[in-house]
């Protein structure tokens, strides 16, 4: 895809961005959990806990070798942009269940391979198989701390939008592979580590 289709323009005073999440849901195995544990105080869900946690640590590194193959993000930016959520539902008739997955700002165009060319225009690509495009109505400015690339609204100085790029789980999401290689991952760690830690709750180590 090319990079105006991730293209996201937010004004400057707006302190909330948006964002976008990804996320797994475990249903089956959360009543046996809870049923398990049901003995210990807080038992299940100090176990779902933990299992979550490595799970989406798993799931993550998965989907950074993906993103930063495909996107000109740094590895590092995507760990820093990119926050692990866990949900815990209990419906009207008793049941629950978890979701578990990872949300995320849209990104600063900054972060991604942008620069001011010699004619001083900026210059941008969010996708690493893309070409740099010119914005020609953009310009690169200080706002305070923050170094953004910007557009004006209207023909005035002021007011003005800044320029971001999609956020990392927009760019796990426009990629079917990616998301199902990243959802199995999560899940499948997720598996593994609740048996552990419902092992280690019954016996007692570390609790």
């Amino acid at each position: 895809m090319s990079w105006q289709e991730y293209m996201s323009y937010e004004p400057l005073n707006v302190k909330e961005r948006p964002a976008a999440a990804l996320a797994v849901t475990v249903e089956s195995d959360i009543d046996r959990v809870s049923a398990l544990l049901s003995g210990i105080k807080g038992g299940w869900q100090q176990a779902a806990g933990s299992a979550l946690a490595r799970a989406a640590n798993a799931g993550k590194t998965e989907a950074k070798k993906a993103v930063t193959e495909q996107y000109a993000l740094s590895a590092s930016e995507f760990v820093n942009r990119t926050k692990n959520v866990n949900h815990f539902n209990r419906s009207s008739d008793g049941e629950i269940t978890v979701s578990f997955g990872y949300r995320g700002s849209v990104i600063p165009l900054t972060r991604f391979d942008t620069s001011i060319d010699r004619s001083g225009r900026v210059v941008t690509r969010v996708m690493k198989t893309s070409t740099k495009k010119a914005l020609d109505h953009a310009f690169s400015a200080k706002m305070g701390s923050h170094i953004g690339v910007y557009e004006r609204i209207g023909t005035s100085r002021f007011p003005v939008k800044e320029l971001y790029g999609p956020s990392t789980p927009q760019m796990i999401g426009t990629n079917e592979s990616v998301a199902d290689q990243v959802e199995d991952k999560m899940a499948e760690v997720y598996e593994k580590r609740i048996e552990h830690e419902i092992t280690r709750i019954l016996n007692g180590w570390g609790v």
